[in-house]
């Protein structure tokens, strides 16, 4: 029987081509196919606008068009039909990387491929390689620490609801509140109620066309509001 090909799940950072891994970019080139997640609404995807700049005419690019829906049966048919190809393709003795946004092992695409994969077949070989996070890059492009010494972090969906949110803001030092697009003006008031808009910056499509940066959210002007969108707060108290 034939030698079977490996995949490799790859965070590829936020949107900044220069911040993927030297890995990340040894990988990309090696590998003969390269899978690009994206939406069903049509457009391009930012995975592969990010990898782009390593790719080249030896590369095979297969899209994998994902339901944008939170329906348990469609998203879960979409992701064993995604993993028959990535097999199809594996049994073929050929490498592939399926690419993803940020950090392939936070709030990733790539682990929903990756349970239907070994769900199917627990014997592949499989690598997953991590990318820089989004709000990592954002607190590096502020200057800004996400913790420091003895601090505590949480990081947590805004979609979660006010009262968790509450509930974190008052335990932890340190705070990332991702996917806060739907949710900005009741987390905005929030903040505003605890005392705690003027530790609070938001970043907005970090490493991507259109980045926006604000490191007071107790200042002036108006938030623009999109998908790739996150608040960091962090109190001025530095543990010893």
């Amino acid at each position: 029987m034939s030698e079977k090909g490996r995949l490799y799940g790859i965070g590829v950072g936020p949107g900044d081509p220069d911040l993927l891994t030297l890995k990340a970019v040894r990988i990309i080139r090696e590998a003969p196919v390269i899978f690009v997640p994206k939406g069903d609404t049509g457009e391009k995807s930012r995975a592969l606008s990010v990898i782009s700049p390593f790719l080249g005419d030896g590369h095979e690019l297969r899209e994998i068009t994902l339901p944008m829906t939170r329906e348990p049966g469609a998203l879960r048919r979409a992701w064993e039909e995604a993993a028959g190809e990535v097999i199809a393709v594996l049994d073929k003795g050929k490498d592939a990387v399926f690419v993803t946004l940020g950090d392939s092992t936070l709030y990733s695409t790539y682990y929903y491929l990756y349970e239907a994969l070994r769900s199917r077949r627990p014997d592949l070989a499989v690598e997953t390689v991590p990318g820089v996070s989004s709000f990592s890059a954002g607190a590096a492009v502020l200057n800004r620490a996400l913790a420091v010494s003895q601090e505590s972090l949480a990081i947590v969906p805004a979609s979660r609801g006010l009262d968790f949110i509450r509930q974190v803001l008052g335990t932890f030092d340190c705070v990332v509140l991702l996917k806060v697009a739907p949710v900005l003006g009741e987390v905005i008031n929030l903040l505003e109620e605890l005392g705690r808009l003027e530790e609070a910056a938001y970043v907005c499509r970090c490493g991507m066309p259109g980045q926006f940066l604000k490191e007071n959210l107790a200042g002036p002007g108006e938030l623009p509001g999109d998908y790739f969108s996150l608040i960091l707060v962090r109190g001025k108290r530095l543990l010893p």
